[in-house]
């Protein structure tokens, strides 16, 4: 399967690559649309260039480092006026796992604006296609030609979609038991757990998600699950509707009638083989009713 693109005027967009201070992961994905036919810029009408002048698309990779922040405005300012920038990976979006170091001054938009974010740590490379993609709609209407063509998320990519890949989560309420295991094992603090007055509900920001699928391994009813959704490029202004969210109700303690979050399930199939009808009758207690029944009311 390859990419459909339409005709190109002769001139080629030149791509130009900024690193702030990257881990070099996204870099290295960026050279597979150099050097590999399959993902080749070239068939989106492209080619990359190591001069600041000529670059119609920034491709900028990296937390923005303090040590790099300075080098970085100056060849932002060397760039044309009406480019359009691109932020590979979370690192630029929002900091990813390295958003809490005192050697980052980031995220990218808190110096420069940023047209298209491409999440991924790193992004693949049919990703970061579709990322140019959408970037080149963007720089077709800002010099006066117009939006032409689908949203890049709906353009074939190079390989079939069933290649395996890490890509979004997704979030099952009705298997949470509210254990927040997930907010811990997240290095990039993509997580958040919020009290309701009708339940938990967590939120999932993919802009800072690693897809490392930690939260997916240690979660122990599996609520949270890695699925291989990679298409996540999308406009900067839109960062923040990229989200996972759900909400875990309470449910009424069956022993006292205090509000619980009732244990799914799943909890009790991965904790007992074969659950007894006494031991379901425990999903619907608060701890204080479960030791009441497991031993008894104490007795002074």
């Amino acid at each position: 399967m390859h990419i459909e693109v339409e005709e190109t005027a002769a001139e080629p967009v030149r791509l130009f690559r900024i690193n702030t201070g990257s881990c070099n992961g996204c870099d290295v994905e960026l050279a597979v649309t150099s050097a590999v036919t399959e993902f080749d810029v070239e068939q989106l009408g492209c080619s990359y260039t190591g001069s600041a002048h000529e670059g119609d698309i920034l491709l900028i990779t990296g937390p923005l480092t303090v040590r790099a922040k300075d080098e970085v405005l100056r060849l932002y300012a060397e760039t044309p006026q009406d480019k359009v920038t691109v932020a590979v990976g979370v690192c630029p979006v929002s900091g990813g796992v390295f958003r809490d170091s005192y050697a980052v001054d980031g995220p990218l938009e808190r110096h420069l604006p940023v047209d298209v974010n491409v999440p991924g740590c790193p992004p693949r490379p049919q990703a970061l296609l579709a990322g140019v993609a959408r970037a080149l709609e963007i720089l077709r209407a800002r010099r006066g030609g117009g939006e032409r063509g689908g949203e890049p998320g709906d353009r074939k990519c190079p390989i079939t979609d069933n290649f395996p890949a890490r890509g979004r989560l997704s979030f099952d309420p009705g298997a949470c038991v509210d254990c927040r295991m997930c907010r811990h094992v997240c290095a990039a603090g993509a997580i958040r757990f919020e009290e309701g007055e009708r339940g938990a509900r967590l939120t999932l920001w993919h802009n800072s998600c690693v897809f490392c699928g930690l939260c997916s391994h240690y979660c122990p009813t599996g609520a949270l699950s890695v699925t291989g959704d990679w298409r996540l490029d999308h406009r900067a202004v839109d960062a923040f509707a990229q989200v996972e969210r759900g909400e875990v109700p309470y449910a009424p303690c069956s022993g006292c009638g205090d509000p619980i979050i009732p244990a799914a399930p799943q909890l009790l199939h991965a904790a007992f083989r074969r659950p007894t009808p006494e031991i379901e009758k425990l999903t619907t207690l608060c701890p204080a009713c479960r030791r009441r029944m497991s031993i008894g009311a104490p007795v002074r």
